[in-house]
Order: C-alpha cells, then structure tokens, then sequence
C-alpha cells in the first residue's frame, strides 16, 4: 500500500503541476526571502529545463521551445533560436569564457558566441546526440550524455567519449576533483576527468552540487534522499531535514546561504543544510519548482510546465 499511495500522490503531483496563471519564472532580491513573477513574453506552457546566467543575459532552455533569452534583467523576454532545430528540447545550458554550450535531446550540442544571439551544432566526436548536462572545469568542457562522460579541451571543436556506457545526470566540481551523478550512483575524478571511482552506491542519482564546502547528492532513495560529503565521498551526512519527502530538484547557494527547489516551492537552509524551511513568499502555493541560477541581480527560479 505505500507503494501504492506514492504513485497516486506522484500522478496527482504532476497532473497539478502548474496553470497558465500561476507563472514560469520568479526572481528573489533578497537571498530567497520574497519571490517576484518575471516572466513577460515568456510561453506559459513552456517546461524550462535549465537556466543560464552570461554577461548580463539570462537564458532559459525549455522542452518544446527552444531557448528564450531576457537582456533587462527579467522585465521581458523573446525567444532566441537562430541556428536550432525547430521546437528542439534544451536539456543543459553552460559558459565556458566566451561561449554558451546548449545540449540537447537528439540534437547534440550547439554553441553561442553572441551571447546567445545565433547558435551553430558543434559535434564532432560526439556520438551520443542527448547531452543531458553540460560543465565547465578548468581548461575544460565536460558533457553529460546517456552513453557517459564526453570532453572538449578546445572549446567545444571536438569531443572525445571518456567513460561510457552509463546515464550521467549531473556534473558539479569542489577542490580539483569533479563529482558526476548517474543512474548507478556518484563517481569522482581526481585527474580532470580522465579516470572515475565510485564513492556512492546507495541509489540512482538525478542531480549533483556544491556550495564550495559540501558536495549535495539529490537522489531517488527511498522517498529523496539527500545527502552531503566534505571529504571526496569518504563519509556521507543527511541534508534533508525540513523537506518534503520527495526528491528534491536542484540546490544552488548564494553566499552560505542554500536554496532548494521542490515539489511545493523554494525551501532555504543557513546551516549547511542540517536543516531546512519553506521560503515561498510571492511563490504560487504548493507548485513545484525545478531550476535556479543566482545573478548580480537576485536569484531566479522557474516552474515546471503542465
């Protein structure tokens, strides 16, 4: 029976997900504290599956409708896609000096030099056409597909498959090593990628981060755990303490401060993420929220689609 009532309070979770009135993107100027609708010219039937923050433009990177960009701080925003497939899934956003990198579904990778004006594919050695999460490391971009780890060390010209034959979900980096999240679990490389070890089995994993002190494992064990590391996966600490039992989408932070996003809004957490409380003022109530990227100019969040 609790299998059961999970799956019927998933579907209802889903099938509520979001209204047209209700919003896509929210903007906070006060670290997460209020939340302000900012999603002018912005298609409400769009799902936003990543943000992006370059040289004073953000870009959101839907599923259905290519990359919408706003140039004024959120007061509108217009559709950019000069260069991509038509109606093309945007899965991954990422700048890496003067570039924007866009993964997507079936299409590979494209990259930007005008600030997201007109994009070009930029696919060679790049095998897999799903690029699901995309990080810049050093001297080096780094491609999540679902046929593993891709790098570029020439800006994006060239690819070459490093470790294959696995779903990777999510790249993040603390202290030279990188961490990578996939369906089997949480990997580490101690050589910029080119050799991984696993230092977490304990479930599939759907998203990776880091505050510069913790690594923040989100994961689909039991009801979404989440858990922290400060010593390369040596030791593993809860960090869901105050969220719902849920998984939980994407956690960024803005000075020590760390933002969440759920299945019912933006919870906050001053403490390393021991313990965590709901900061949803000026969010609609009970949605879920699924990206955020931090700017000069506050934190924006933006709501999955229904």
């Amino acid at each position: 029976m609790p299998r059961v009532f999970l799956v019927i309070a998933f579907f209802s979770l889903i099938c509520n997900i979001a209204s047209a009135q209700d919003g896509r993107i929210f903007l906070s100027k006060d670290s997460g504290n209020i939340w302000k609708r900012m999603d002018e010219g912005f298609p409400q039937a769009a799902v936003v599956n990543d943000l992006a923050y370059a040289k004073g433009v953000v870009l959101a990177g839907t599923q259905a409708h290519g990359v919408f960009v706003s140039r004024d701080e959120l007061n509108t925003w217009q559709a950019s896609n000069q260069g991509l497939p038509k109606n093309i899934k945007v899965d991954a956003l990422e700048i890496f000096e003067n570039k924007i990198f866009l993964g997507s579904f079936k299409h590979g990778m494209f990259i930007s030099e005008d600030n997201g004006r007109s994009w070009r594919a930029s696919n060679t050695g790049l095998t897999d056409s799903t690029v699901r999460c995309i990080h810049a490391f050093e001297d080096r971009v780094i491609a999540g597909t679902n046929n593993g780890i891709y790098i570029s060390t020439d800006k994006g010209k060239t690819w070459r498959n490093i470790f294959p034959r696995r779903q990777i979900n999510g790249i993040t980096s603390m202290d030279g090593k990188i961490y990578v999240a996939g369906a089997d679990g949480i990997f580490l490389s101690l050589n910029k990628g080119e050799y991984w070890q696993f230092i977490y089995r304990r479930a599939s994993v759907h998203n990776i981060s880091t505050n510069g002190k913790y690594v923040f494992v989100m994961s689909y064990e039991g009801p979404g755990r989440v858990w922290k590391t400060s010593d390369a996966g040596a030791s593993w600490l809860k960090a869901d303490a105050g969220l719902p039992a849920v998984y939980t989408f994407q956690i960024m932070n803005i000075g020590l401060r760390l933002i969440a996003c759920q299945w019912d809004g933006i919870y906050k957490s001053d403490n390393y993420a021991n313990s965590w409380t709901k900061s949803s003022e000026g969010l609609p109530s009970g949605k879920a929220f699924k990206e955020l990227v931090i700017t000069p100019f506050g934190i924006i969040a933006a709501r999955p689609g229904s």
